[in-house]
Formats: C-alpha cells, sequence, structure tokens
C-alpha cells in the first residue's frame, strides 16, 4: 500500500523535473510513511511514498524490469501475485523479489495493455514504458483504489489524492462550479469527476495510454447482472460463501501485524469468522462505540468477539467533543465535501487499529454485493403504494406522515417514511437515484442560482442503470451503487480515512470473482420476497448466532 504520483510530458524534448515531482510525492506521505522513491528521466516523472506490508526489504518502488526499459508505481494489493509469478517463471521471466509490484513488471512484458485483466486486488497503477515511449495508467474494477488525473499544456498528471496533483505549480485549486448540482443531489462526487476544474477519476476498470499523440482512456473491464437461471438458492450459497472465505484467506497475506474492523454488524462480523477460521492466533479486531444507544453496536461486536476469542479493542467516540478537533483534519483528507457522517467514526476506528497493527480487513461491500440497502425494499413497496387510489395518498396517508416528529434515531421511521412517500411515484431507477438526496430542488437552485445549467443529475448519469446488461430493476440498481455510489462514497471514506492513519483497509466483499458470481444470481433466488442479504445470511448460519442474523 502506499501512495502514487507523477506526469508526463507528451511533447518530446521536456525534460521530467524531480524538483516538480517531490512536492507531489511528499504531500501524501501519510498514504506511505516507510520510504519514498522517485524517478525522473526525459520525459517520465514517477514517484511514490511506500507503507511497507509485503516483502518489506524488497518491495520498494520504482521497479525496473532487468533491462530498465520498464518503470512502475503502483498503490495496492494483488492478492494472487503468487500465482502469477510461478506462471510468468515457467515463461522464463527471473524475479529479484518477492513484491507483488516486480509481478507487475513482467506481466506487463508480457500481456501488454491487457496485464490488468490477470490480476485479483485493488490498485492504481502508473507504468512508463520506455522503449514504447508512453505511459499506461489502470485502476482496479471496482475502485477501491483512488486515481485522479489532469491534463495541461502537453503535460498529463496523476496522484493519488488531488493534493499530489495540486502540489505541482502548473495546477491550480478552482471549483468547477457545473459539478456543484451533482454534490447537492449525491451527497458526493461521482466516480469520474471532482469538484475541481481540470482534475478527473481515472474511473473504476478503466485504463489511460498517453504518448506523444495525447491520452487514449478505455474501460477494461464491466460488470453484468444478465441473470444465470440455472442458479438454484443452494448452488447460490454454496458458491458465494466458498467464494468470500477464499477472499478473506487471500487478504489474509502480510508481512505486518494485521486485524479487523468489527462494528457488529452482519458484514464484518461474517469477515472476523472467516478470519479465525484461516489463522492460528486470535484476530485482533477494532470497535468503535458511542453513548447514544441507537448508534452503538458495541453489544454485537462483544458477541462475536467472544464467540472467536478475539483480541477485541474498543474506544467510546462523542462526537461532540471530538468532530471539532477533527474537522480541520477530516477536511484536509477527504478534499472534497462529503454528507457521509460515517467517516468520522471510520477514522476513529482507524486510529485506534493504527496502534495496534498496519493493516485490516474490513466489511464494506456486503451490501452491494447481497442487496442489503433499504432501497431495494422501497421499490418494492412503492409498486404496491402506487396502486393506493391517489386520492387516498395525498389527502389521507401524505399528510400524516410528514407530520411525524423528527427523531434523532440512526435511520428512524420518520425519515424513512417521509422520503419513502416524496419519491415513491418516480420510476423505480429515477426514486433509487434520489434516496439519499439532501437537498430540494428549490433549495438546489436558491443556492446556486445561475449556475444551475445543464441537464439534471439524473438524467445525466442514467445510463449507469442502462449498462447493467438486465432489464431487472434490481439488477439496474445493484449495478448502480456498484459501479457509482459504491466508488464514490464508500470506498472514498474507506481509503481516506484509513490512510489518513496510514492504515490499509482490504475488503474481501468485493473480491472481484465474488462480484461477478453475485451478479449472475437471478433476484428471486437473491432478494426473495424482499429479504435483504438472504443469501449472505442463510450461508452464515453456521458461523454467527441467530440473533445477529
Amino acid at each position: 500500500m502506499c501512495g502514487i504520483a507523477g506526469f508526463f510530458h507528451t511533447a518530446p524534448g521536456r525534460a521530467a523535473s524531480r524538483h516538480e515531482l517531490e512536492p507531489m510525492v511528499e504531500s501524501i506521505i501519510h498514504r506511505g510513511p516507510d520510504s519514498a522513491g522517485y524517478f525522473c528521466k526525459d520525459s517520465y516523472a514517477l514517484g511514490m511514498r511506500r507503507l511497507r506490508i509485503i516483502d518489506l526489504e524488497g518491495g520498494e518502488q520504482p521497479i525496473f524490469d532487468s533491462d530498465r526499459t520498464i518503470a512502475l508505481t503502483f498503490n495496492g494489493e494483488i492478492y494472487n501475485h503468487d500465482e502469477l509469478r510461478a506462471q510468468l517463471q515457467q515463461r522464463g521471466h527471473v524475479f529479484r523479489t518477492r513484491s507483488d509490484t516486480e509481478v507487475l513488471v513482467y506481466l506487463y512484458k508480457e500481456y501488454g495493455e491487457s496485464m490488468f485483466e490477470h490480476l485479483n486486488g485493488m490498485f492504481a497503477i502508473a507504468l512508463a514504458d520506455l522503449k514504447r515511449r508512453k505511459v499506461v495508467l489502470g485502476r482496479d474494477r471496482i475502485g477501491i483504489k483512488p486515481f485522479f488525473l489532469a491534463e495541461r499544456d502537453g503535460t498529463v498528471f496523476w496522484g493519488s489524492e488531488v493534493k499530489a496533483l495540486l502540489a505541482h505549480p502548473a495546477i491550480t485549486p478552482e471549483v468547477n462550479v457545473a459539478h456543484l448540482p451533482d454534490y447537492l443531489f449525491l451527497n458526493y462526487m461521482p466516480p469520474d469527476r471532482t469538484l475541481f476544474a481540470g482534475i478527473e477519476q481515472l474511473e473504476p476498470g478503466e485504463m489511460a495510454v498517453i504518448d506523444e499523440s495525447g491520452m487514449r482512456r478505455q474501460r477494461w473491464w464491466n460488470l453484468s447482472f444478465a441473470p444465470d437461471e440455472s442458479i438454484d438458492e443452494k448452488t447460490a450459497i454454496e458458491e458465494s460463501m466458498a467464494l468470500l472465505d477464499d477472499a478473506v484467506r487471500l487478504r489474509l497475506m502480510s508481512d505486518v501485524p494485521f486485524g479487523a474492523f468489527l462494528s457488529g454488524g452482519i458484514d464484518s462480523s461474517a469477515i472476523v469468522a472467516m478470519m479465525s477460521r484461516h489463522m492460528d492466533r486470535p484476530v485482533k479486531t477494532f470497535t468503535i462505540g458511542f453513548s447514544e444507544q441507537s448508534f452503538d453496536e458495541r453489544p454485537w461486536a462483544r458477541k462475536v468477539a467472544e464467540r472467536y476469542g478475539t483480541d477485541h479493542h474498543e474506544l467510546v467516540v462523542d462526537p461532540e467533543k471530538e468532530i471539532l478537533d477533527l474537522l480541520p483534519k477530516l477536511v484536509e483528507h477527504t478534499e472534497e465535501p462529503t454528507a457521509d457522517s460515517s467517516a468520522l467514526p471510520v477514522f476513529m476506528v482507524s486510529r485506534l487499529a493504527r496502534e495496534h497493527v498496519t493493516m485490516v480487513l474490513s466489511g464494506d461491500g456486503g451490501d452491494e454485493v447481497f442487496a442489503g440497502y433499504e432501497t431495494y425494499n422501497a421499490w418494492k413497496i412503492a409498486e404496491q403504494w402506487r396502486r393506493v387510489p391517489s386520492f387516498i395518498r395525498n389527502a389521507l396517508v401524505r399528510p400524516v406522515v410528514e407530520a411525524l416528529p423528527v427523531s434523532d434515531a440512526k435511520i428512524s421511521f420518520e425519515f424513512k417514511a417521509k422520503r419513502f412517500v416524496s419519491i415513491a411515484g418516480l420510476g423505480a431507477e429515477r426514486a433509487h437515484f434520489s434516496w439519499r438526496r439532501i437537498v430540494d430542488e428549490q433549495t438546489q437552485s436558491e443556492l446556486l442560482g445561475d449556475h444551475l445549467v445543464g441537464p439534471e443529475p439524473f438524467d445525466r448519469h442514467r445510463h449507469h442503470f442502462a449498462d447493467a446488461g438486465t432489464d431487472d430493476p434490481l439488477g439496474r440498481m445493484l449495478y448502480f451503487d456498484t459501479r457509482f455510489y459504491l466508488p464514490a462514497d464508500m470506498l472514498v471514506k474507506v481509503d481516506r480515512m484509513s490512510m489518513t492513519t496510514s492504515l490499509e483497509a482490504r475488503v474481501p466483499f468485493l473480491d472481484h470473482r465474488l462480484v461477478e458470481y453475485a451478479a449472475k444470481i437471478p433476484s428471486r433466488v437473491k432478494f426473495p420476497g424482499g429479504k435483504k442479504k438472504y443469501l449472505l445470511k442463510k450461508g452464515l448460519e453456521p458461523l454467527l448466532d441467530h440473533d445477529l442474523l
């Protein structure tokens, strides 16, 4: 795990300067406090900050092939690197280290730009091919690792965080006002753009090739929710649990101490249970608690910790006392506005874990893979709601719901009911897109005024539903959440808050083999009768207490 930064002058004759590269790299020192590496030659500038996890001595970057015609920097982990190394050795490639980074160099020599298809992992890769005078950039399938891009006057810049790009004198921070409607509607920025003018994101499953002609971007992976109707419940449970178990096993690869976040929910509890099956020592687990009971999941976490005999650590957080002190630091590391208040506890549990370990496994992604969000049920209920005569909905039900008192519960009935009646009359996709909206149209118009131009956010991003490869409403919603909400909100929060403390977080639920298999499971099997996480709960019955499931 580390942070990377660099740039490439597409026009020949312009030399890259280490003097310009160093501030970019040092701006992300929190992502890799252990060491730094630089490569500047001709038009190429590649740099990195390293957090040592695998091959502590041999994994320094940039790393080169034997004749030094390829230079590579890399943020992330490749979980199948041992398997790939064995295959490459059979083809005659000789390795000097045990690191997954060196595997990437020879994988490129063997497969070229199709190298990414062979990887199981989370990654942002920058590779300089000096012989062919080009740079190849690639981001993992789901968008677990961030990757930002900017073009200025014939130079392409990249980095693991926006601050790395802003550290170069050619890039000045300016707000892209045209993107503000996206944030005000979604409460996060879409996975292809930022609020900074001229700075974009390399999308999940996307690559970019940069040469003298400029930059060419293309999708190297996509996810299909076309159902395989031959999959029944028994097969779905057995296969998905086997894939999740193997994903956990692969992510235990480490040369440093590691543990797990344990919130007390099903997803993190599943990860801890499976870790315990593969380890010969207690799992180190970390939990954040709150004095407000509706937010506090420590009792559930303790049950799991006791069942599996973990080395358990807890911290009670008082948000009112903590947030004012933490806010400047969190704003600095999120870089863009975020309305996800759970970033605070993620930071706190990361800081707690970093006192004991360098890497953790996290339960993020379970809702997208196994259909765990309330919005999927809302779609089912809305179908029935629309059958109620409109005069009853408008004259009786809506006034009662809108008169419900405000609650401070985590996700109160009042909140869900009011949100439901406000969007239930929309189509399934527009309603799903609007579920997390906080700023209404009138307020947004008042805030932005003349800056509110162009198509509304749903029209701009509705293709994320159409690309799902299915007409099934649940499949299209799951595709949207996996390709859009997950990398743009959930994974941003996990990456920024963990890396702020120099902690690596791995997410077994997002192993691409599991994601691809779960996408093929028919909705009638995955979500029978609107039962959230049905397959996951059934598969975990031997591992977790019934009251948790």
